[in-house]
């Protein structure tokens, strides 16, 4: 078993994939379509990751204005 993430991690998903959908996709579409669904995880991860930080530091400054303010 290939190290998770690894190029040949990906290489045995793509063909994987393929191999599964080979009645509803082209070789092409198939992994067009693992691509774009593996990019879309990796870029909704990051922004949730880029979320929490903006959220935390929203709450630092309201903290700070509450504080500053009582």
């Amino acid at each position: 078993m290939a190290e998770q993430f690894s190029v040949a991690f990906f290489e045995e998903n793509f063909k994987q994939y393929i191999e599964r959908n080979k009645d509803v996709f082209t070789k092409s579409h198939a992994m067009n379509a693992y691509y774009r669904s593996i990019v879309g995880t990796l870029i909704n991860d990051h922004l949730n990751k880029n979320a929490e930080i903006v959220r935390r530091i929203r709450n630092l400054e309201t903290a700070y204005t509450n504080v500053k303010n009582s």
